[in-house]
């Protein structure tokens, strides 16, 4: 098949969506498919058409909103005009038979939807990945859906649901449940894996490092909910001394993040990281006990799935997508967002764990990756419904 995938954000740039992205170009084109991304160009020196690995990347000047109070990642919705007006060009040229859209906010995803519904008229696929939600995004994000997801979107293939919850809302907005599936986000469980005797973190830690290790991973902004993490140090402190916290990642909330641990006077148990290259990840991973992930809302987040492949404990907030990985005592622990109390009882019960409980979960969440979140499943089930619309389509003809 050639298979044209639309990603306004694709790597070098970091994030989930494009992550994503870029795992099920790389497997499909593992799977003997022509793969070719459309994308913007980032502010990086890099020529429009690039050859990487197997499959072509086309990528245009983006032109972006400021940043607007109260819309979070607003100044990430930007225009690329001139990559539209090469659609047309790329989807003749290259004989595109499927296109497949990462994140429905992105302009780029609407206006190659109406583009092809009105002209190209090919079997089109959207991954959504989550909601906005939180404050005013919640009014922004309803009537999105009221008029574009309601009237654009599901007049596609299929709508991929990084979750079941996802699903459920989105089955709100009118009788399209055939045309919604749950996929979730996947990991790569060749490079996620255990690093034996990692000591990534240990540079950080002055004099014990015989101390357990407690990570989160993410955007340090209002979703991911980082200040009830560091809310919750000071009661765990009071019973569990021995334990050290590390933030990686950057956000608009990091100088607030920063005051927050000194008000609390939890700076020599905190250390904030900025963001790392993709081939260390495993070893910051590997280096840690425990992954701490204290959303206030997720669709399926890539970290969870990182940290089961290399077997962390994890202990998360019971929002949307995270339970459908995570079963209580099982495999990690889970608490109700916002909740500092029982955010700081559940990594205490997890940092309390013996040596039996840690291996058993451990080995749990290992295999659980492997069976479940691998990419390689996950893109086959995507080239399914791709060759399931080919099929159908050449039956209707």
């Amino acid at each position: 098949m050639n298979i044209l995938i639309i990603c306004h954000f694709f790597p070098p740039h970091k994030g989930g969506v494009e992550t994503a992205a870029y795992n099920t170009v790389k497997e499909l084109s593992k799977l003997g498919h022509n793969v070719a991304v459309l994308t913007s160009r980032e502010r990086i020196n890099i020529s429009n058409l690039e050859k990487f690995q197997n499959f072509k990347i086309f990528r245009y000047k983006s032109y972006y909103l400021p940043e607007i109070r109260h819309l979070p990642q607003s100044s990430n919705l930007g225009l690329v005009p001139k990559a539209l007006l090469n659609l047309p060009k790329i989807i003749r040229k290259y004989k595109i038979d499927i296109i497949h859209l990462e994140g429905r906010l992105f302009p780029i995803s609407l206006f190659s939807a109406l583009m092809n519904l009105i002209v190209f008229k090919r079997p089109m696929f959207l991954t959504i990945q989550g909601r906005l939600r939180g404050g005013f995004t919640n009014y922004i994000e309803y009537f999105f859906d009221l008029f574009v997801t309601k009237l654009v979107y599901t007049k596609l293939n299929k709508i991929i649901c990084v979750s079941e919850s996802l699903k459920i809302y989105l089955n709100k907005l009118g009788k399209i449940r055939e045309r919604l599936i749950v996929i979730p986000n996947g990991v790569d469980i060749h490079l996620f894996k255990k690093v034996d005797s990692a000591n990534f973190l240990d540079k950080y830690l002055d004099k014990d490092k015989n101390v357990k290790k407690v990570i989160f991973v993410g955007r340090l902004d209002h979703q991911k909910g980082v200040q009830y993490l560091i809310k919750a140090i000071p009661l765990i402190l009071k019973r569990y001394k021995k334990v050290h916290f590390f933030i990686l990642g950057n956000g608009n909330l990091e100088p607030q993040l920063k005051q927050l641990s000194k008000n609390l006077n939890v700076q020599s148990n905190l250390e904030f990281i900025n963001m790392i290259p993709l081939d260390k990840m495993p070893e910051f991973y590997s280096s840690a006990d425990i992954f701490c992930l204290p959303s206030l809302y997720e669709g399926f987040p890539l970290s969870i799935a990182e940290a089961l492949s290399i077997g962390l404990i994890i202990v998360a907030s019971n929002v949307e997508g995270i339970p459908e990985a995570i079963t209580e005592n099982e495999n990690g622990f889970l608490f109700e967002p916002r909740n500092v109390e029982q955010l700081s009882q559940k990594l205490i019960k997890a940092l309390t764990l013996n040596q039996e409980q840690i291996n058993k979960i451990t080995q749990n969440n290992r295999k659980l990756a492997r069976k479940e979140y691998s990419w390689e499943i996950i893109t086959k089930k995507i080239e399914k419904l791709y060759k399931d619309s080919l099929y159908e389509d050449h039956n209707l003809k």
